[in-house]
Formats: structure tokens, sequence, C-alpha cells
């Protein structure tokens, strides 16, 4: 596992970060998205270890395409995973059978869960200290049949301490959510309200170390009502004792779609860096996404990267590339 093993020291304390699911593009691809990676002057990744790919039978563990992914990425470079996708013999959910992604359902089992957690924590726990646990479970394409506060709750907590227990430095991060966890998704139609204050009713607040949110806006809207929602969570977080608890932003960022320009997308991305940047409670924000995908499948994917399909910079990648840079000129982030 070459790289793998290997401490990473970082100059500063990332804060500028993107998106992009190494594993599933075609490894022929990867130098040129270590490229624009590196280029991008980002410090974070944020991408998946799918439990389904690792596992894709009951103690079938083949970590190799995830190692090579993971030693792929530059040194210099955070990665945070977010550990997700349920194989289908852990959750007994079939792909023909079933509503939506069969990998979205949770485990019958949660010792299933917690076998993984550990046995991936401690594989990497030299190169990745920062674990998201599962992504958007306040919404119905990521949690099936529907998001459940509690049962949500109880898979954190039991990745929590699988967590702690192989790596006790480890950070663990809330599955970002949708929106500020508060309102209801407006492009969903199953709406889950208020889904982070039944988290903390559940008692879900000892068990993650950051909070996470995924505040889209469209550029009409603006940062300025992205760091209005961001508020909101900060104000719900301090009421539920978590005041001195940071946020992280693992995505924000929006598509070509609807009329929308490669121009207004930059402007968009600089605004929301230089707003975030402005909080010391928000620690990290990772734009959505690195790369255009090859389809859209929940909303404007295929047109969201900072670059093409075929790798060509757009307005969003300078801004990004600029935004890093006023960053360090400032001294911060």
């Amino acid at each position: 596992m070459v790289g793998i093993g290997c401490a990473v020291a970082l100059a500063l304390t990332p804060f500028f970060g993107l998106n992009e699911d190494i594993v599933w593009n075609p490894e022929s691809d990867w130098p040129m998205i270590m490229a624009r990676l590196e280029g991008s002057g980002a410090q974070s990744l944020r991408m998946p270890i799918r439990w389904r790919v690792v596992e894709p039978q009951r103690g079938g563990w083949d970590y190799s395409r995830v190692d090579r992914a993971i030693a792929a990425v530059p040194a210099s470079i955070e990665i945070l995973a977010t550990l997700m996708s349920v194989p289908e013999w852990a959750n007994g959910m079939h792909p023909d059978t079933c509503e939506g992604w069969f990998d979205a359902y949770p485990p019958k089992d949660l010792a299933d869960w917690t076998v993984f957690v550990e046995t991936t924590v401690r594989r990497y726990k030299a190169r990745i200290r920062h674990w998201e646990i599962w992504n958007e479970p306040n919404g119905v394409d990521f949690y099936r049949p529907l998001p459940d506060p509690p049962g949500y709750t109880a898979l954190l907590r039991a990745a929590y301490e699988a967590v702690k227990r192989a790596d006790p430095d480890a950070v663990v991060v809330l599955g970002g959510l949708q929106m500020n966890g508060i309102i209801p998704n407006p492009w969903s139609p199953v709406k889950t309200p208020d889904f982070l204050e039944d988290l903390y009713k559940a008692g879900a607040g000892p068990y993650f170390d950051v909070c996470n949110i995924h505040p889209y806006v469209l550029p009409s809207e603006g940062a300025a009502h992205m760091m209005a929602l961001i508020r909101d969570t900060l104000a719900l977080m301090n009421r539920y004792g978590d005041a001195r608890k940071p946020l992280w932003i693992t995505e924000i960022g929006c598509g070509l779609n609807a009329g929308t320009t490669p121009e207004q997308q930059a402007d968009l991305l600089r605004d929301s860096f230089r707003m975030t940047r402005a909080d010391p409670r928000i620690q990290r924000v990772h734009w959505f996404l690195l790369r255009d995908m090859a389809q859209d499948l929940l909303g404007p994917e295929g047109s969201m990267g900072i670059v093409t399909r075929d790798f060509q910079e757009k307005p969003a990648y300078h801004a990004f590339v600029a935004a890093v840079r006023e960053g360090r000129a400032a001294g911060g982030h």
C-alpha cells in the first residue's frame, strides 16, 4: 500500500476542499484528476469509501482499488472519507426489487456495520484522520426507505465508537445534512424539517465531533442566503450545548442548467468561500464538484464541476484557485 502508511503534515489548516469520487472514476483518468486537484490548490478532498465496494460478500474483503485511489491522492491534501453504501448481503435489499438505490438502506445488524467501520479506520488511520458517517441521512435518496433520526443516531453512535476504538485521535464528522439540517430540501418530494434538532433529541450530540451541512443555494439567491442558512444551524447547535463544536460544509455548488452561466457559477464559488472564511466556526468548505459527472443523477451533477468532463478548466476553477490564494494571503486558512 504505497503512500498509505505515511502520516500527512499540512502547512496550513485545510479550509478549501473539493469533492471527487476517485474510486468510481476510471483509473486511466486518475492522473488528470490528481493534476487538476493539485493545481487547484485544494487542501482537502472529500471522497466516499463504500462498504459495498470493499466487502461485496460477507468476509470477502477487497480494498485493492481503494488502496490505489488513496495512494494516488497527493500527500499534501487531507482526505475526508465518507463511510457509506451498504452491501446487499448486509441490508437484504435486492437492486432489482427495492425502491431507490439498494445501498442506501441501513444494515440489518449494526455489528456488521461496526466491523466495516473499524476495519477501514484501522487500515487507513495513518493517512486519514477525518471520517464522515453516511451522506445526507435526512434525504430519501441516501437513507431508505425514509429518513429516520433515531435510526441514524444508532448507526452514528455505533460508527463513532468503532472509529474511536480504531483511532482515538480520529475526528468523527456528522453525515452532511441536506440544506442546513433545519429547513427541508426544496428539491425533494420528501420533506424532513428540523432533522438536526431531532438528532439532538435522539441523543446524537455526543457522537460527532464536527457538525456538517450542505446549504445549496441558487446563484439568484447568492452566498448571503447561504450564510443565513448557516447562521441558523450555528444557533441551533448553540441551543443544544454545541457552541464550541465546529461546523463543516462538505457540499456547496451549482450546475449550469436552468440558465446558470459559467460566470455565475464562478461568482457563487468566490462569494461562498469569502463569506464562510470570515466565520471562525466554519472550519472546512468543500465545493461540489471537481469534475463534471458523465450524467445527472439527482440534480445538475453533470455540470457542477470546476472542470469539464474532459478536464477543461471553467471560470469556477480559476475562482477556486483565486479563493485559495486570497485565503493564504489573508493569513487565515
